[in-house]
This record gives structure tokens, C-alpha cells and sequence, in this order.
């Protein structure tokens, strides 16, 4: 089960990868100032949402009868929550790819 916060801040990635996809297909200014504010909100959610992980690591950790430390739950829990951000923040750097692609192409079309 994927729980709420990964998936939230994976839409907010996704959601700004889609920006990224328009303003390739279509460069325009408005898009391009969209992007900055879109990047910041992934790159937040991103951080929450390692956090958010971490902190069920814990509190399951916590949360142990005898208080022995489940190392092969604390690995899973870790990984997972480290694979929200190795997904958000690769989504992110893809979207900045396409944004300068798009730049790219808004500069021939200006030129042209």
C-alpha cells in the first residue's frame, strides 16, 4: 500500500513534469515563469515527504513491545522513503531537461 503523502508528492512532480511537457510543445513566457514556482513546490514536497517517511520509520521503531530495533523493517522503510525522492527529484531534473529544450527551441523560433 502506497500511502498518501508519497502519493501526493509524487502528483506534484508529475503535475510539474506536465508543465515542463507543455512548455516544450508550446514555449511560452507564461509557462516558463510557471515552471520556477512548480520546481520549488516539488523540491518542498519532496523534502515532506522524506520526512514524513522517516518519521513512520520511527514511529514504528518506537512503537516495538520489547523495544528490539527491526533492522530488516527499518531497511524497507528507509529505501521506500528514499525512492520518493529518487523519483520526484528525477522527475524534476527531467523537466528542467525539457525546459531547456524548450528554451532552445523558443530561441530558433525568435530568431527565425
Amino acid at each position: 500500500m502506497i500511502p498518501l503523502v508519497t502519493k501526493l508528492t509524487t502528483t506534484v512532480a508529475l503535475a510539474t513534469f506536465g508543465v515542463a511537457v507543455a512548455y516544450v510543445i508550446r514555449p511560452t513566457e507564461r509557462r516558463l515563469i510557471l515552471m520556477r514556482p512548480a520546481s520549488l513546490a516539488v523540491i518542498f514536497a519532496t523534502v515532506s515527504g522524506l520526512l514524513g517517511g522517516w518519521i513512520e520509520i520511527l514511529a514504528g521503531v518506537a512503537a516495538t513491545p520489547d523495544g528490539a530495533l527491526p533492522v530488516a523493517a527499518l531497511y524497507r522503510g528507509m529505501a521506500a522513503s528514499l525512492r520518493v525522492g529518487f523519483v520526484c527529484f528525477g522527475l524534476l531534473a527531467c523537466a528542467w531537461l525539457l525546459v531547456g529544450a524548450g528554451m532552445l527551441r523558443r530561441a530558433s523560433v525568435d530568431a527565425g
